[in-house]
């Protein structure tokens, strides 16, 4: 594991144990969907710490701010793509995706 990463939820290695080459046709995937196009890691991280929030993913959503910050994006800018999604999904919505981001981010 990476500095500074943190371990991947239970559920998600018991998945990767139970269905291996499920969650590897995944993996590659999403590797796929990150390289076709021109847009940063940064970038793409900032946009599915968004997508979780937009979506009410918890997981996803502190896996991708993890990942956001891994990718050198700063809490300003990881608040900011969760402050995109209230015109779409309402402030409730937002506050709890911030919340989670806001405690996620002082624990790092």
């Amino acid at each position: 594991m990476a500095e500074g990463q943190r371990p991947q939820p239970q559920l998600l290695r018991d998945f990767q144990q139970r269905f291996p080459q499920v969650y590897e046709t995944y993996v590659q995937l999403r590797e796929a969907c990150d390289a076709e196009g021109p847009l940063s890691a940064r970038e793409r991280e900032l946009i599915k710490v968004g997508i979780s929030a937009a979506l009410r993913r918890e997981g996803g959503l502190m896996a991708h701010i993890d990942r956001a910050r891994g990718v050198g994006a700063s809490p300003e800018q990881i608040y900011q793509a969760i402050l995109l999604t209230t015109g779409l999904t309402g402030f409730p919505n937002t506050l709890a995706a911030f919340g989670i981001a806001r405690d996620r981010l002082q624990g790092s």
